[in-house]
């Protein structure tokens, strides 16, 4: 898949994921505040382009050349860039600040998603940390996105919130599984340490289907705990596309010739739906 399309499909996600957020703040009574939308809307686009040019910087050199050309990459394009979005996100954030839109639930919020994004877009180096880089991406997107949204709008954290994102959560993860997995033989003679190489494709493949299994069960679980289900049911019967993606996985471990392409767009077809489902359901009520 075109790296083009990758990127784009990831801006998309964080407005998708910005406005559950808000789905869920409208749902509980909140009266939106559309200058805050619009507000935290730039912060989370200044947030990924800061953490994007900074993972293209990152690429513009071979690990054993970096101590070697350190100076010289530091003054690239994407690093400058990266640097630019991030100045930009730091005036968005002194204005917020200036404005009384923070409360001590979104400072924490925003502290912990500039942090890592910092650490998996290899900003910052922090090598304990950088072998979860994957996992610190999808809980920056699925997780703090949409808390960012509700918060900014209550000002206040509610059950609701880990019990619609933790599902979200791993169905991302499944989702970048299922892309490592076609990728795996190029990551492999490049070296490229993604998730799926450090821990190899036998047990990727299991932890994939893991996941999406473990995402419904939490779905579930949110149903028969107190989430409405007016609320919870639509994504379930995302479940079929789930089952539709392990099957596609399991023909695979058994030696079946993968249909790369749509492996790939199943695992993103089935995170887009029951985000979209959830935002939806929040919004209409």
């Amino acid at each position: 898949m075109s790296q083009k399309w990758v990127t784009a499909a990831f801006f998309a996600e964080g407005i998708l994921l910005y406005s559950l957020g808000l789905g869920m703040a409208k749902y509980l009574g909140s009266t939106i505040l559309w200058d805050r939308v619009l507000i935290g809307m730039i912060w989370v686009v200044c947030l990924q382009m800061g953490g994007n040019f900074l993972w293209r910087h990152s690429l513009t050199a071979l690990p054993e050349q970096q101590s070697d050309q350190r100076s010289a990459l530091a003054m690239n394009l994407n690093f400058l860039l990266g640097l630019a979005a991030f100045a930009c996100l730091a005036s968005i954030t002194v204005l917020m600040i200036a404005n009384r839109m923070y409360s001590i639930q979104v400072l924490w919020v925003t502290l912990a998603a500039m942090l890592g994004t910092l650490i998996s877009s290899r900003g910052v180096r922090v090598a304990r940390l950088e072998r979860f880089r994957e996992i610190l991406m999808s809980f920056l997107m699925a997780v703090l996105i949409p808390w960012f949204g509700f918060l900014l709008q209550t000002g206040e954290l509610h059950r609701f919130l880990p019990l619609i994102t933790l599902p979200i959560l791993a169905l991302r993860m499944a989702m970048v599984l299922s892309y490592q997995l076609s990728t795996y033989a190029s990551d492999m003679n490049t070296k490229n340490p993604t998730l799926m190489v450090r821990i190899g494709w036998q047990n990727g493949m299991s932890l994939h289907n893991l996941l999406i299994l473990f995402a419904f069960v939490l779905i579930a679980f949110g149903n028969a705990i107190g989430v409405p289900l007016s609320i919870g049911l639509p994504p379930m019967g995302a479940l079929t596309v789930g089952l539709w993606q392990i099957w596609m996985m399991r023909r695979i471990a058994l030696g079946a010739k993968p249909n790369w392409m749509g492996l790939v767009l199943g695992g993103a077809a089935l995170y887009s739906l029951v985000v979209y489902l959830f935002s939806y359901s929040f919004w209409i009520r």
